[in-house]
């Protein structure tokens, strides 16, 4: 392993590396715009200069500089700073003056090494000097480029090239004339097309769903583990107020490394839409509003009238903690039999999307969940059902359920005996395991909504009508 010192300080380091790397790895900061962890390297921006002894006479980019045994990097000398002001004046020169109508302010890398690094006026004589570009340009579905913004990193066209590969950005012209569009006859409507959002590090590409919703100052960011699939991307649930307003993608090298689907990102939606607040009650006038008490009396009622007749359905995606109660109570306790609705395989690719839409298939069948939902039902059957947000419906053909406790106001909601609100896993704990066998937690980003409560809870409320609580 090479030994290096950085700005005086002796490091032992991998070999191989570079020199950005085993800075970053050591807790030394290195600014950079076109360098990103998960993507080639490109080294155009030359912000990430250092100066190298023994070395050549001009500085080097760290990002494509592999250290070598007895290296003497300086990071913060005057020749340092100097190159890294001219480079900040460079881009600066013609970036618009609109950060405070920007989305990307308070998120922006240029605003803050420009506070950082630069911090001087610009030295054109009017801003009627700068060069113009493209404005609000929607290239895709999900997507809005500003070429005025775009410093010309290329993370866009290297993350389409090399992760999504769909080839649909280019670079066209040539100097300070330069800007990034899509192929002739293309658009960027591939399914990661959100990620533009994220490694751009201005306000170039930004979100059509997002733009104008929210400053980012505002939102509270929270860890937690997308649901809908088997993958279990790690991300970030960005909210306020209690509403949630977008997701992002958490890193984890092991599991998704910076990315995520769109469909997971807009899932957002589910959180704060079409949800089941209070008890409903069906008593063959309609559903209607009903306290939790008048709620679980009925429930008891229909527990004593099941008998051995009862079933118990459960979504893929409850966590491996509300299994174990689901199977306590209605396998163990009351000898249900107890069966999984992964619903149909969905759409998969190479990247992270996997066809099991569920969080935790590989969780609950390893707890001993197995049972398919090809089982023979009849009138008799009485089917109590746990779906999660966004769960697989019910199949066709099967009996209206008895019982439902859902985050969502969905078709077995609406043909339940007994509905109850259920929290989702934005406002609940627990742990799924994901198809690689991966076991993630996750914890309470917002609280239930209305008088919804967390799976487990109602499961104990359950137990107590049935008589084994």
């Amino acid at each position: 392993m090479p030994k290096i010192k950085i700005n005086g300080r002796e490091l032992e380091v991998a070999e191989g590396i570079t020199i950005l790397e085993a800075a970053l790895s050591n807790g030394i900061y290195i600014p950079h715009f076109c360098y990103h962890p998960h993507l080639a390297v490109s080294g155009n921006c030359r912000m990430c200069l250092v100066d190298v002894k023994p070395g050549p006479p001009k500085l080097s980019i760290s990002c494509a500089t592999t250290v070598a045994e007895g290296m003497e990097i300086e990071t913060e000398n005057e020749k340092v700073r100097a190159a890294r002001a001219a480079v900040m004046e460079f881009i600066l020169k013609n970036h618009p003056l609109d950060c405070p109508i920007c989305d990307q302010a308070g998120e922006c890398v240029l605003h803050e090494y420009y506070m950082k690094y630069d911090l001087k006026p610009s030295r054109l004589f009017s801003p009627d000097d700068k060069v113009k570009k493209q404005k609000q340009r929607r290239l895709g579905k999900h997507v809005v480029l500003d070429s005025e913004r775009c410093i010309l990193c290329t993370r866009c066209i290297r993350f389409v090239r090399n992760v999504s590969g769909d080839e649909s950005l280019a670079m066209i012209k040539r100097s300070d004339r330069m800007e990034i569009t899509t192929f002739p006859g293309t658009t960027v409507d591939n399914p990661y097309s959100l990620c533009l959002t994220d490694v751009c590090p201005v306000g170039a590409w930004t979100s059509a769903d997002f733009r104008f919703k929210q400053r980012v100052w505002f939102l509270k960011p929270s860890a937690s583990i997308c649901p809908h699939c088997s993958r279990g991307c790690n991300i970030w649930i960005d909210h306020r107020r209690e509403e949630a307003f977008r997701i992002r993608p958490r890193v984890n090298p092991e599991v998704n490394k910076s990315w995520a689907c769109d469909e997971g990102r807009l899932n957002y939606h589910l959180i704060n839409d079409d949800r089941l607040t209070v008890p409903l009650v069906n008593n063959g006038d309609g559903q209607k509003e009903a306290s939790w008490r008048e709620a679980l009396k009925v429930a008891s009622g229909i527990f004593e009238e099941a008998g051995e007749n009862l079933s118990v359905i459960v979504s893929a995606s409850l966590s491996l903690e509300e299994g174990k109660a689901v199977l306590a109570l209605f396998q163990e306790s009351l000898g249900a039999e107890v069966m999984l609705n992964t619903g149909n395989a969905g759409w998969e690719d190479n990247i992270l999307r996997q066809s099991d839409m569920n969080a935790n298939t590989k969780g609950l069948t390893d707890l001993g969940i197995t049972e398919p939902l090809d089982a023979g039902f009849d009138e008799s059957t009485v089917l109590v059902v746990f779906e999660t947000l966004g769960s697989a419906p019910l199949p066709e053909g099967m009996p209206d359920p008895a019982i439902v406790i859902s985050p969502s106001v969905t078709p077995a909601v609406k043909a339940a005996k007994v509905a109850l609100p259920a929290a989702s896993y934005a406002e609940s704990a627990g742990t799924v395991v994901n198809f690689m066998g991966l076991s993630q937690s996750y914890s309470p980003a917002l609280r239930s909504k209305g008088q919804a409560q967390a799976h487990s809870e109602t499961i104990k409320k359950l137990a107590a009508v049935a008589g084994t609580g």
